[in-house]
């Protein structure tokens, strides 16, 4: 039986785990609870539990500290980490400690089993390989090409950041020699591991190309063809006849196979260059295109910034954690997104890393959560991801999760609507705000929503926003030195020259004046 221990400050959570993990009772014991890092490494140091849940958020020495820690003097271990939220940030500090798997509270027992499925996995495939280390040198020389076929994944995904000695004399001997290129495959639905190898072996490949299975449930895998100096074939040519050849066999299986092939690389120690060329690749396809074929890298294409109608109500949604709602207008995103010309897999994952900044700003507005994250965090979140539905599934999931997140702090609690405008007005006065929108986010008539308004506050709903913005202007006018139509665009307006006449008439002076002698 293997052994664990948990560190987390919440009680609760520590407990809910492991009432999670007792179906698992004949496999795994919880032999120790902490609080914190430092008292986690002295329970570590007493019980030398096989593996390690610990959340990235705490008191004292939190993850950020303990992992770099738990790397270097206890590198067998086996780590889970979790946390209140996606942030790239925490999961580089967890991939750079070898972690198993980064989780998202809440979790379920089933993501938590399946973690621990995979550390029982590592575990026993470790205790394996140092058992065939103390044999011949033949099973010497097979453990250390398994051990180089697990070290060339980690430098695929980039999550090897130390030394990538090469162990296997075979593979010595063809980074030495041989240049290679990299094909990332995307199946419909994950092969077996021996089914490709024997496809490998049949197509007469075997000394020219090793597999790598991707991590599950995402379906990648990855093929590594090395070419020699002195090849009569192009490597072209040998990349598509391989190519052709794999997606012939999956296609017999009822499968589709979407393959981005990098450039030629040098060693093996740019397979990460390599794979990030094959997503690029993979990502400039077409949403609308067919699932099977091939696509080379041939350059970086920055992505379009799409513009959805229904951005700033799905926000709300979000901030409302209106669950049903925020899953009703996802669907409508990908729908949407599907049906615009052109519109290629990078433009729909750029799209949506915009849309999860935003509910990062909202998380650290409202649970004070530290943003430090950007735009690039939830790219490297999806990088395995190639086909329209499957990052629909990832991204639905994510936006829910920050609306379950959002939903008990009851932003616009309470029966009075126009108080909730308010409070939504003074929040959003930077975006292009109507009745009518606002109208609709609260499920009211605009006529109705007009003459409530008016009787509630004894203003018009025009002029209460433009209070609002000319109020955030003035703040701006004080405490920056930007120039006039960037502060009225940072506020709510796209022409300048309105800005300045309701500001005048406002305000009672322009906003040049104010800066110099209002302010």
């Amino acid at each position: 039986m293997y052994t664990y221990i948990i560190i987390d400050d919440e009680k609760l959570i520590r407990k809910g785990t492991i009432r999670k993990l007792e179906g698992m009772s004949d496999e795994v014991a919880c032999v120790g609870e902490a609080d914190e890092g430092g008292e986690g490494i002295a329970l570590i140091e007493k019980v030398d539990p096989d593996f390690i849940i610990l959340d990235m958020q705490m008191p004292g020495m939190d993850g950020v500290q303990l992992l770099p820690y738990l790397a270097e003097h206890y590198p067998q271990k086996m780590l889970i980490v979790i946390s209140g939220f996606r942030d790239f940030d925490y999961i580089k500090h967890a991939i750079s400690a070898d972690a198993i798997d980064y989780l998202l509270k809440p979790f379920s027992r089933e993501a938590i089993e399946s973690c621990v499925k995979r550390a029982i996995s590592r575990l026993e495939k470790s205790e394996k390989i140092s058992r065939i280390l103390a044999s011949s040198y033949e099973e010497k020389e097979a453990a250390y090409y398994e051990y180089d076929r697990q070290l060339l994944t980690s430098l695929i995904l980039g999550y090897h950041t130390g030394d990538a000695t090469i162990s296997s004399e075979r593979l010595k001997f063809i980074n030495d020699t041989h240049s290679m290129i990299l094909l990332t495959l995307y199946f419909s639905r994950f092969p077996e591991e021996k089914a490709v190898r024997e496809w490998i072996e049949e197509g007469g490949f075997g000394d020219l190309a090793i597999y790598l299975p991707g991590e599950q449930p995402s379906a990648v895998g990855f093929l590594i063809l090395f070419l020699p100096s002195e090849n009569p074939v192009s490597p072209r040519n040998l990349v598509r006849q391989v190519s052709e050849s794999m997606l012939q066999s999956i296609h017999h299986k009822g499968q589709t196979l979407l393959t981005g092939i990098s450039q030629i690389h040098r060693n093996l120690e740019e397979l990460n260059e390599a794979f990030r060329e094959c997503s690029n690749a993979l990502d400039q396809k077409k949403v609308k295109e067919s699932e099977n074929g091939a696509i080379w890298y041939q350059n970086s294409l920055q992505p379009r910034t799409l513009s959805w109608p229904g951005e700033d109500e799905f926000l709300f949604r979000i901030e409302t954690g209106m669950k049903e709602e925020v899953q009703k207008l996802c669907d409508e995103l990908f729908d949407w997104m599907s049906e615009i010309p052109g519109c290629t897999l990078g433009d729909v994952k750029y799209y949506c890393y915009l849309l999860s900044d935003q509910c990062r700003q909202l998380l650290n507005e409202y649970l004070k959560m530290e943003k430090k994250g950007s735009v690039s965090s939830m790219q490297n979140a999806v990088i395995q991801i190639f086909r329209l539905e499957d990052l629909k599934a990832y991204d639905q999931q994510f936006f829910l999760n920050i609306a379950e997140l959002l939903k008990t702090e009851n932003i616009y609690a309470g029966n009075d609507v126009i108080e909730k405008v308010k409070l939504y007005i003074q929040h959003n006065y930077q975006k292009e705000l109507t009745q009518d929108f606002i109208a609709s986010l609260f499920f009211l008539n605009r006529s109705y929503l007009s003459t409530l308004f008016k009787q509630r506050t004894g203003v018009k709903f025009i002029d209460y926003l433009n209070e609002v913005r000319i109020e955030k202007s003035r703040e701006a006018l004080k405490n920056s030195s930007r120039k006039r139509y960037q502060i009225a665009k940072s506020v709510g307006y796209d022409n300048a020259k309105y800005f300045f006449r309701v500001f005048k008439k406002k305000v009672g002076m322009t906003p040049e004046e104010f800066r110099d002698h209002g302010a």
